[in-house]
This record gives C-alpha cells, sequence and structure tokens, in this order.
C-alpha cells in the first residue's frame, strides 16, 4: 500500500506544514467582489438583491432569476442563520484544515443560504436547525471569510 505524504512526515513535519499552508483562494470575479469586499473591509456579510423585485441571492450572479434584471446592489445581512445542512470532512487531509472540520449550509434569517465553516462545536452536537451566529474572520493577511458558531457562544 502506497504512504500518503502526510503519513510520511512526522508530527512536527506535519504541523510545519499544516500552519504554513494558505486556505485555498476563492475565485472572485465581477459578480462576487462585493461579497469579499464586504467581509475584509468592514467584517459585514452582504448578500445580492435584485434592483427590481428585490429577491435575496446567493451565490451572485448577473441576472436575477425571479425577474431577470440586471440591477442589484449588495444588502447587509443580521450575521445570524441556522444550519441547514452540514457534512464532517475527514478526507482528503488538506493543510491546514484538520481533519473532522465542519462545513454547513447555513440558512440567514433572511432566507438566502450560503456555506461555510462551523465552528466552536462538537461534531456530535451538531444538529439541523442548530442557531447560529456569523462573523467575518481573519485566515489569513489577504483573506477574510464568514464562519459560523452556535448562538451565543463567546466569539
Amino acid at each position: 500500500m502506497t504512504e500518503t505524504l502526510s503519513e510520511r512526515l512526522s508530527e512536527p513535519q506535519r504541523e510545519t506544514q499544516r500552519l504554513q499552508a494558505l486556505r485555498p483562494r476563492p475565485a472572485i470575479n465581477l459578480d462576487n467582489a462585493f461579497f469579499f469586499e464586504s467581509l475584509n473591509e468592514r467584517g459585514e456579510l452582504s448578500i445580492q438583491q435584485c434592483g427590481e423585485c428585490e429577491e435575496l441571492r446567493h451565490p451572485p450572479v448577473p441576472m436575477c432569476p425571479e425577474c431577470n434584471s440586471i440591477h442589484w446592489a449588495p444588502k447587509v445581512m443580521a450575521g445570524s442563520g441556522i444550519v441547514h445542512s452540514y457534512v464532517v470532512l475527514y478526507h482528503p487531509i488538506v493543510p491546514p484544515f484538520e481533519p473532522g472540520y465542519i462545513v454547513a449550509v447555513i440558512e440567514l434569517e433572511e432566507g438566502p443560504r450560503v456555506v461555510m465553516n462551523l465552528e466552536g462545536v462538537d461534531r456530535a452536537d451538531v444538529q439541523i436547525g442548530m442557531p447560529v451566529t456569523i462573523t467575518a474572520e481573519r485566515m489569513d493577511e489577504n483573506l477574510v471569510l464568514p464562519v459560523a458558531r452556535p448562538a451565543g457562544e463567546k466569539q
């Protein structure tokens, strides 16, 4: 059986590799740049809102799927929601992630759903419908992403 790189490295080497690895970069384009700028510059979670029918949509797209309008503006969300769905990832191990991290689909209070990491809760305690608070968290010097935590948990 072939060993993976992770299996061949000693524990200190694995830890060094994990700490040096950057999170994968999101693909930023004209449609979603506002989302990342809002997180980075103001610590706010903003969602695209149609300028005609006021439909909220995520992920951002150039045209409203409800009314076909190309007019839109970012709308700041309250920063709370519930766990709609989630998965616990063990494999493949990709630095800087540790095996067993939680990725969740969070249904925002306002309705849209956003995929993000769920932290501050044991995997066994995650429940569909669990209330969460969303904060903008700096991953490294160039990247800020939304992270969900159980509502009421101290940041």
